[in-house]
């Protein structure tokens, strides 16, 4: 698995293009001592992880500035380290002093004991504010004589650096290193970089799982169009489910996750953050999540289906309050299909029979004891139901995906003339189809989680 590490240096870098040529991961430089922010972190941070690539961030020690808890302090407070699984864990970048610092090389004025309690104040300061050990980056040429060969860090995975052809030998205290810098230019932009280990031990670098895969939505503004037109967004990993919704009331809708293993709602307005607003518990593990505006506020709200039973939560996410109405319908192997099919600005329930292709949807209210239905036939039997306003007139429509097919019936649910459009999106093969009005002009479009 290859990677970069980047910095100012660099200038503006295209990640679409570093995606595009085979590179998985990258460090980016964010601060200097305590003094000293790259100005092109945030775009080189946010670059790599919108364009599927992990994603960490280091600074560059100067040992003769000022303590190691203090720069520990003042990286973290800029790093925008977050436990997703997608982040490479806080990196240390510690070697001889650049030319015209002004720092007494090699040492930066330092003893040996020095230098090690310097380091160690570092590394514990990272572990105590975010629980990782820290990616120590140094060469044994500088390491060796600076630090007395202590060999005292090794449990903290070491990214070596040398362009011999080879990681050469180590520092003390490592017998293994996790990352190698190989070059200092190549094909993509920056030092040229190798992770050492298999996929379950870079799982494990960045706080993920080997059997736990990062959701990847992709989504495109354009319902005739079969490539994605926005950024990846990675949250949540699986077993999260997927969900979509407008949870602020802006007319966009954000991707979030349930994960069913704990009953628990992950909402998010900034999922490319990979950070949650919201988490509660709701329902039962196993439950099947929903998304719907149940009240008319205009804000969607969650609810879970259990057995036969949709169970609504109307008080809204941001509320620590739990106000709830339920309401049984259909059998509990039918799929939950949620949407507003008046157009009065609430989202009723209803159901898809995958065996009978059919969709039955209740336009009564959630409240009403009262049950009117609409049943469609639409698809093929075993498709993959879809809910959304196809053409922006306020009414949900019905829709289904066939292989890597998006079918959406344009045509309102109660009539009996049947108008469709189709758009190839994906592979077809495990990804999870969603929809959702990603730019909020009112009209919602295709997506996929892989």
């Amino acid at each position: 698995m290859t990677g970069i590490d980047v910095s100012n240096h660099q200038g503006t870098i295209n990640w679409a293009n570093v995606a595009a040529g085979g590179a998985k991961f990258a460090y980016a430089k964010v601060t200097e001592g305590v003094n000293f922010t790259d100005a092109y972190f945030a775009a080189n941070y946010g670059g790599a992880k919108a364009n599927g690539l992990y994603a960490g961030a280091y600074h560059f020690a100067r040992p003769d500035r000022s303590s190691g808890q203090a720069q520990a302090d003042y990286f973290l407070d800029r790093a925008k380290y977050t436990a997703d699984g997608r982040t490479l864990p806080p990196m240390l970048d510690i070697e001889w002093p650049w030319d015209g610092s002004g720092s007494p090389s090699p040492c930066y004025g330092l003893s040996q004991s020095q230098m090690v309690n310097w380091i160690r104040a570092f590394v514990d300061r990272v572990r105590e504010r975010t629980g990782r050990a820290t990616m120590i980056y140094t060469n044994t040429n500088w390491w060796n004589p600076c630090t007395g060969n202590n060999a005292s860090f090794g449990a903290n995975p070491l990214f070596i650096a040398n362009y011999s052809g080879s990681s050469g030998q180590l520092p003390a205290g490592w017998t293994k290193w996790t990352l190698w810098q190989y070059a200092d230019s190549g094909a993509l932009p920056g030092d040229q970089d190798v992770f050492n280990g298999t996929p379950a031990e870079f799982a494990a670098l960045t706080g993920g799982s080997p059997n736990l895969g990062v959701l990847d939505f992709l989504l495109s503004d354009d319902p005739a169009s079969n490539v994605h037109t926005r950024a990846v967004i990675n949250y949540g990993n699986s077993p999260m489910v997927p969900i979509v919704g407008d949870w602020d009331g802006n007319g966009t809708d954000t991707p979030s996750g349930y994960d069913p293993t704990s009953a628990t709602f992950l909402v998010s307005n900034t999922p490319e953050t990979g950070q949650a607003q919201y988490s509660f518990r709701y329902g039962n593990p196993g439950a099947q999540p929903l998304v719907g505006d149940w009240d008319g506020d205009g804000k969607d709200n969650i609810g879970v289906r259990m057995g036969n039973t949709f169970f609504l939560r109307t008080s809204p996410v941001t509320s620590g309050t739990e106000t709830t109405t339920s309401v049984a319908f259909g059998d509990a192997s039918d799929t939950p299909a949620i949407g507003d099919w008046d157009g009065d600005g609430k989202d009723n329930v209803g159901f898809y029979r995958p065996s009978a292709a059919r969709f039955y949807l209740r336009t009564s209210a959630n409240t009403d004891p009262v049950d009117v239905t609409t049943v469609v036939l639409y698809g093929n039997t075993n498709a993959q139901p879809l809910i959304g306003d196809w053409n922006g007139d306020g009414k949900d429509n019905i829709g289904v995906r066939m292989g890597n097919t998006f079918f959406f019936r344009t045509s309102e649910v109660n009539d009996n003339a049947e108008v469709t459009a189709s758009v190839a999106y994906g592979n077809g093969t495990t990804e999870i189809p969603i929809v959702g009005d990603w730019d909020g002009n009112g009209t919602d479009t295709q997506g996929i989680v892989a």
